[in-house]
Order: structure tokens, then sequence, then C-alpha cells
């Protein structure tokens, strides 16, 4: 792994970059100077070997994170038929009792969690229509599509192990450079002949491949997600229609091109889309159904919803008023509701730092396993007091907000922001992020590993400047990379 600081400058870069979808590359800072995100000239070249180092990291560290998520599921009075039928008409979860409960999820949306992470497990949710007593309508298998996350890995290359820093699960963005824009910067560019130019599969496992040489063909994640629902709602059309949701009020154009560049994969793999703001989904309260909405005063157009990606926090969801109704038949298949990609327990088990502690307990003892591990534990554990050089995350944060960095009992990174307004943190053993030289200063780049399906898919690379680089934020660059370039 090298950084080669003065690689080539494409003529119209910037409108090459735009045309392929990164449109919100510029950004105003607070003295009046522009911003590029993208960083056309530098870029990082690696070896194969320690490319495959990482994709086996980023195998073994979704493993941990399966079993990390049937451990916490476990850990809730409600993953049981029992504790369902104990809890339908009374509170049965609390911080003492039930692991979501400490972490701030609503009881409410704790058997969706359940639900959507057990979804296909027959034994776990076939039952009859009825509990004995004739009170609670029981659960059916189902399927909830899950299409892509990103895990945030530290590395310095050959002779050092990577090491996860945290989980993107549900809402990753850095998605249109790193499957695009950086795709053709290394077909414009040529720098390199090797046959892995570039790890970065992210499209072709979005939309899939043809057969060739008589392999079978790969149909794809949109494909092979919707065939599986398909089987477990046979209702469905061939080719059901998938909505887009995102926030409007993300004024960049990131969420939004992001969503759109999902949207465009599903559409080439078959699939009729459209793109809608979250506040056009609405609820129909004597129907039982999620509904898209046109405009206020146009719900005589609505248009109920079998099947909706959302790049939209669910943990922000569950929390706001009115977010309730849409738990009650969410991939319910006896009422035909609404399916959620990514499904609720992406943020709840496994898209949050709480699962940095689970981790670290279920496998940090673990050689071959652990060692992909940073010590971590809840900061109000004794073994967090024992820590003098960590960094301190909220639970529920995004863009390096509100983490701290402290090496030897002193502040070095402070990140001020709205999260962690609750309380619930949790500490991470300090591993200081690898420093290169770049024109302007130290550089400190943290790894973005792609996961499609389940499955290893590329990588994308952001970098911070100088001490506070250390925390990548929203206003760290990113630059693409080569495999064996002028080897």
């Amino acid at each position: 792994m090298r950084r080669i600081p003065y690689g080539p400058v494409r003529d119209g870069w910037r409108l090459t970059n735009y045309s392929l979808g990164l449109t919100y590359n510029d950004t105003e800072l607070p003295d009046g100077t522009m911003m590029s995100y993208w960083q056309e000239g530098p870029y990082y070249d690696f070896t194969q070997a320690e490319i495959e180092e990482l994709e086996t990291a980023t195998t073994v560290l979704n493993g941990m994170c399966l079993d990390a998520g049937d451990w916490m599921v476990q850990q809730c009075p409600r993953h049981t038929a029992q504790g369902r039928r104990d809890g339908y008409f009374a509170s049965v979860c609390s911080p003492e009792t039930c692991f979501l409960a400490k972490i701030g999820i609503p009881e409410y949306a704790h058997e969706q969690i359940i639900r959507t992470w057990f979804d296909g497990d027959a034994e776990t949710w076939t039952h009859q229509d009825k509990d004995p007593e004739g009170r609670l309508p029981m659960q059916t298998p189902d399927f909830s599509p899950s299409i892509y996350g990103r895990f945030d890995l530290w590395y310095n290359g050959a002779g050092s192990t990577p090491r996860l820093l945290e989980y993107n699960a549900q809402t990753p963005t850095s998605l249109v450079e790193a499957a695009v824009i950086q795709w053709h910067w290394a077909d414009q560019t040529n720098l390199t002949q090797h046959p892995w130019r570039q790890w970065n599969s992210i499209h072709d496992r979005l939309v899939g491949w043809e057969a060739a040489d008589g392999e079978p063909a790969n149909p794809g994640a949109w494909k092979r997600n919707v065939a599986k629902l398909r089987e477990a709602r046979p209702w469905l059309p061939a080719k059901p229609k998938i909505f887009f949701a995102y926030e409007t009020s993300e004024t960049t154009g990131e969420d939004r091109m992001n969503v759109a560049y999902l949207m465009a994969t599903a559409e080439e793999a078959g699939f009729p889309v459209e793109l809608i703001a979250m506040s056009q989904i609405g609820w129909d309260v004597a129907g039982d159904r999620v509904l898209f909405v046109p405009a206020p005063g146009q719900e005589h157009k609505a248009e109920s919803i079998d099947l909706i990606f959302m790049l939209y926090p669910w943990e922000w969801f569950w929390n706001e008023e009115g977010g309730k109704a849409f738990f009650r038949n969410m991939a319910d298949p006896a009422k035909r509701g609404t399916v959620w990609m990514e499904p609720p327990y992406k943020a709840a088990l496994l898209g949050n730092k709480a699962l940095l502690p689970v981790l670290w307990k279920l496998f940090g003892d673990d050689p071959e396993r652990g060692k992909y591990l940073l010590p971590a534990y809840f900061a109000e554990s004794s073994a967090a007091a024992k820590l003098t050089s960590y960094a301190k995350k909220p639970v529920w944060g995004r863009e390096g907000g509100s983490v701290t960095l402290i090496k030897d009992g002193v502040t070095i990174v402070d990140n001020p922001s709205e999260y962690g307004t609750d309380g619930r943190y949790v500490v991470q053993e300090l591993l200081e992020l690898p420093s290169f030289e770049g024109l302007e200063g130290t550089v400190h780049p943290v790894i973005g590993a792609w996961l499609i399906d389940g499955e290893p898919a590329g990588m994308g690379i952001r970098e911070g400047l100088g001490t506070g680089g250390l925390v990548t934020r929203d206003d760290c660059n990113f630059l693409p990379h080569t495999i064996g370039a002028n080897d």
C-alpha cells in the first residue's frame, strides 16, 4: 500500500465526474474557499496480496457480525414465541432485561427487528394462525432483502492486519464514487495493466453479469433478493416496482445521487423503479398500508408500496412522531405489508456502535477472528475505565459526529455534534489511522470495504488532513486506488 502524490490529472475531470453522478464534489468552507471532495492526481496503489487480505477480513467480519446479531436478538425477551405472547399486551423489555432497550430502541420496534432478522427461518417463525388462547396472530416465514453495507477499516498495507473501526450497515454513502467514479478514472488514466486493476466489482454484483466460458451467470443482488422475496410472497408480480426514498432536506445532493445510483442499478437489473422523497411516504389508516402520496392533497392518487429502499436512518424513523404506525404490518405476509430495504435489523443490530463491544465480547479471545477487532466496551463499564488511549463514540452517530480521541489521557481530537445527547457511548481502544505525506501535509486514510449481498465487492478510500483527519468526517476527501500500478 503506497500513496502516489503526483498521479495524472485528466482534462475536464470535474465535468466528467459530474456527468457520472458526482454532483456534490465542491463544498464551500467557512472561510469562503472551495474544497474539492474528489482528489484528482493522488491515489493509492496496492498489491494483489494486500487486496486479498482486505477481502478476507471483510468476509470474516461479516460472519462475526451475523453471529453478533444472533447474540443481541437472544438478549431480548421477545425473541421466542412465548416472549411475544407474554409481551403482546404488556411491556416485557427494559434496559435491565433487554439489549435492544439498553441501547435505546423503543419496544414497539423490537418484534419487527427480530422478525426481519429471522425471516426465512421456518422453525422460528412458522406457527398456527393464532396462539392457543386465540389472542395473537402468529408469524409466518418471510424474506427481508438486504443489498449492501460498508465496513470502515484501519489498514496500513502489507505486514499489518485490517481492523474494524465501525460498520455502516444501513445507510452507507460514497457509493457513487466507489462504484462508478473511480472505475472510470482507472479506465481513463490506464495506470495499471494488472488483471485486477482495481478492487471494484460493486456495479456488477448489484446488476449481475452474463455467463461466459460455460460458467453459470451471476444474477446480481437485485434479482437474487427479489427472487427470494417472491418465493415467500408469491402474489408479487415477477418484477415488482421498487420505490427509492431519500431525505430532501439533505442539500448537498449526496443522498439523492446515492439513492439514484442504486435505483439505476435496480432498473438495469430489469425492475420498474420510482424515486420519491421521505415526505411522500404516507400511511393508510383504513387500509393498514404504506402509501406513496405524490403531494399533499393528492391522497386520491396514492399508490400502495410493496417494496421500498429507504436511505434514512431507522433510529430517526422509529423515534419520530407517527413512526410507530409503519411497524404495524412491516414485512407481514399475512397482511401483505410493505417490505423495507434495508430492514430494521440493519440499524438495530449492526449499524450502530453497540456492535463493537458485542463483537469484542464474543470474539476478542479468538486468535483467528479477534485479530480483526479492537478492544471495545460500553463507556460505563469497568473495563472502559481502565483504558487511557481510546476513541469514544456515540452508539447512535454518523460521519464522525461526537467522536473523541483520547491518547494517554489527553484529548487529541474532539468533534462535537448533536449525536450522543442520550448519553449512550462506547469506547474502542485507540489505533490512530495510518499517516502518509500529502501535498498539504500529513493525511490519514480509512478503507471503506463494501459488501454487496453479503459478499466483499470493492473499496473506497477517504482521507483526512492533519490531526483532525484522524476522525473521518463529511469533509474528508475521496481518493481512487489501483492494483499493481507501474509494477
